[in-house]
């Protein structure tokens, strides 16, 4: 693997940029949101070690992507043969089709205009959505009990806001020229 010092500023730059691209490539295909964390890394090691076979000028997006498909391959290897239900390969093949033809800029347009929209949202419905995305946090039940509320009120709460987030994020979007 490369030192440190080799890295190159413009390749530490396109690799941190394309993080959120690589990991929604992975999301496409992996079920277990653990394993996508796993999977991000072993690609990011992966994209280190290969980082000179890698042309400045050429897209860095579908060389990084192309990578994690051969990582994924391996996954689904090691899960077949611990005896884990794997997707059928026309499926898989189909999934990572549709996951290249997403542009870097969409998916940072969409964040950004995600990050927009949580600001616009009150403090306490801010928390509570974060509440519900923070693995560390618990599960429903867990922030029903910190809030004073039933699950069902809390289900019905954070389907308006995620009804609210969505709408504010298209108009967002379409403000800015940019597409869903």
């Amino acid at each position: 693997m490369s030192s440190a010092s080799n890295v190159s500023p413009q390749f530490v730059t396109l690799l941190t940029d394309h993080q959120e691209v690589l990991r929604s490539y992975i999301i496409s295909q992996i079920p277990n949101h653990a394993d996508v964390r796993d999977i991000l890394q072993e690609v990011n090691v992966v994209l280190c070690e290969k980082m000179n076979d890698f042309k400045l000028g050429t897209n860095f997006g579908a060389w990084a992507c192309t990578v994690a498909y051969y990582t994924i391959l391996d996954y689904r290897k090691k899960q077949k043969r611990e005896g884990f239900l794997v997707f059928n390969e026309d499926l898989c093949q189909s999934l990572a089709t549709q996951s290249e033809k997403r542009e870097p800029a969409i998916l940072e347009a969409k964040r950004r205009a995600l990050q927009f929209c949580l600001g616009k949202l009150s403090p306490a419905h801010r928390e509570l959505i974060e509440a519900r995305y923070d693995d560390e946090r618990g599960g429903m039940e867990q922030i029903a009990a910190e809030t004073g509320r039933t699950r069902a009120s809390l289900r019905v709460t954070l389907s308006r806001l995620r009804t609210t987030l969505r709408r504010c994020i298209h108009n967002t979007l379409a403000v800015e020229g940019g597409r869903l």
